[in-house]
């Protein structure tokens, strides 16, 4: 199956409403997207620093989207009538989404715990909402209103057991500030891809957002690592980093993008609070990792929460 036809794989069964379909394309998305935390500690095992990681990531991501640009052109997929005008947006908010929200992420890693930072993070959704209201009046559906809190209580629990205590208060306000900004920034992502996304349609759309955000991360490396450096870690590092590129950045950048113009934004990004019960569970399954009590209820109120979405 193409990845051009991944946006219609329930297309053949006749029961599924729009909605559901485009909760399934985020949905798998999501699980593609937290495999990412696997592949990370695998690879940090042979001593890969996050910022030559996320370089290498987009390294292999790259040609990837490249190619999938000329070969959509030559078939006519990308016309440059709808694209006249929106390259730049598009670009921006790619820039926004997928990398000044990961160096966001990364930098507030050096002075939080992850656990902490996990949970701090999703407060993306409630973010969204916010500037969709704010940028477009649209308030929030009542359905969406009672997912919200319980998608944060089932990610705080989940990562409760695990949050150690923070030894400088300074750190801890800083570190935590930047993954808000993080979060942030990635809902305005969400928030400002959709109208874009209905302009252009989500290929072209995540062509560029993505192709712009590599750009700016390669841009970003040349001016604080070694690119040579690259080249010098065992050859295990370069398998996670293609993993990662194929099955936790292109395909599910696509996944997103669709399900964002099929449920919209806000109810997309409460979606994306399954993330940590996927990573949790792969954690366990290829890790080794072990679940708790705690974790396990909070995996309940995310799968409730995001059954909420489901209805009309």
């Amino acid at each position: 199956m193409t990845i051009s036809k991944t946006s219609n794989i329930f297309a053949s069964i006749p029961h599924f409403s729009q909605a559901a379909k485009g909760l399934c394309l985020a949905l798998v998305a999501t699980a593609l997207f937290s495999l990412k935390g696997i592949w990370i500690k695998l690879a940090y095992q042979f001593g890969i620093d996050p910022a030559s990681l996320m370089t290498l990531r987009m390294a292999f991501s790259l040609p990837i989207y490249l190619l999938l640009a000329l070969y959509w052109w030559r078939l006519g997929r990308l016309e440059h009538q709808k694209l006249k005008g929106n390259i730049l947006p598009a670009a921006l908010v790619g820039i926004a989404g997928y990398y000044l929200a990961s160096f966001l992420d990364l930098s507030g890693l050096q002075f939080i715990s992850a656990p902490l930072e996990r949970v701090v993070l999703y407060a993306y959704p409630g973010f969204t909402i916010l500037l969709a209201w704010l940028v477009y009046r649209q308030k929030p559906q009542l359905i969406v209103v009672l997912a919200l809190p319980l998608s944060w209580l089932g990610v705080g629990l989940m990562m409760w057991s695990e949050t150690g205590q923070q030894l400088d208060p300074q750190q801890l306000i800083w570190g935590t500030s930047l993954v808000i900004a993080s979060a942030f920034s990635f809902a305005f992502y969400l928030v400002f891809s959709k109208n874009i996304v209905a302009k252009i349609g989500s290929q072209a759309f995540t062509l560029i957002a993505m192709i712009a955000a590599s750009i700016a991360i390669f841009i970003h490396f040349s001016l604080h690592g070694d690119f040579t450096a690259l080249l010098n870690y065992p050859g295990q590092v370069y398998w996670y980093a293609a993993y990662m590129a194929l099955f936790s950045t292109v395909i599910p950048s696509f996944l997103f993008s669709e399900a964002i113009h099929r449920i919209g934004a806000q109810r997309t990004a409460i979606s994306g609070s399954a993330g940590p019960v996927f990573t949790l569970i792969m954690a366990a399954w290829i890790l080794g990792d072990s679940i708790g009590v705690l974790q396990i209820a909070g995996i309940g109120l995310v799968v409730v929460a995001v059954a909420l979405l489901n209805k009309n």
